[in-house]
């Protein structure tokens, strides 16, 4: 924990600053009641047409090597690198067998929420870039937009970007609505 913790001290503050204001989880000075002013503000402006998206066990099938292509783009010291690689590599014990993931980041680890975060940072780009409002805490996010054809945009972009990069959205969790309807309306972060 303190070989990761001193990890996380030197490489935050590189990616800290490419974040967009729009990524609220584990990061400093932000938190779930700031996502949710968020959300709120663009639903009172007008952006009631919301994707919920739910990523399918995201924590454990970030691929390893997209992700470091991600780290190397901004860490270049070949021995942070390397304890970066070490740390995703453990081995798992699974009753008496072992074997080294490929995928997913280590639940509980301090240096987890932090690359979690890298590996979506792409897709905070995307949404945005498109113009679409989108408020992210680590895994669990929605995309407010002013019109059904925009939001139905806004779900293709996503589906599309997770699927090119190894993930998968939740077929039963992942929904789009007009949340001025009566009975569409969703939930997010436990609100």
């Amino acid at each position: 924990r303190i070989v990761q913790a001193a990890v996380k001290m030197v490489i935050e503050p590189i990616f800290e600053k490419e974040f967009l204001p729009m990524s609220y989880g584990f990061r400093p000075g932000r938190g779930c009641k700031d996502a949710l002013r968020e959300v709120d503000g663009y639903i009172k402006a007008g952006n009631t047409f919301v994707v919920d998206a739910d990523l399918k066990s995201y924590f454990d099938t970030i691929p390893h090597d997209r992700l470091m292509e991600q780290v190397e783009q901004r860490i270049s010291d070949g021995e942070l690198l390397n304890v970066i690689r070490l740390f995703l590599q453990q081995e798992v014990m699974d009753g008496l067998e072992r074997w080294t993931p490929t995928g997913g980041t280590p639940q509980g680890a301090v240096l987890s929420p932090l690359l979690a975060n890298i590996y979506l940072h792409p897709l905070d780009k995307l949404v945005t870039d498109a113009g679409m409002k989108m408020v992210r805490y680590a895994d669990d996010f929605v995309i407010l937009c002013g019109n059904k054809t925009q939001a139905e945009e806004g779900l293709r972009l996503v589906r599309e970007w997770t699927e090119g990069n190894g993930l998968t959205l939740h077929p039963d969790k992942t929904h789009l609505g007009d949340c001025s309807q009566s009975g569409q309306g969703f939930e997010f972060l436990g609100y």
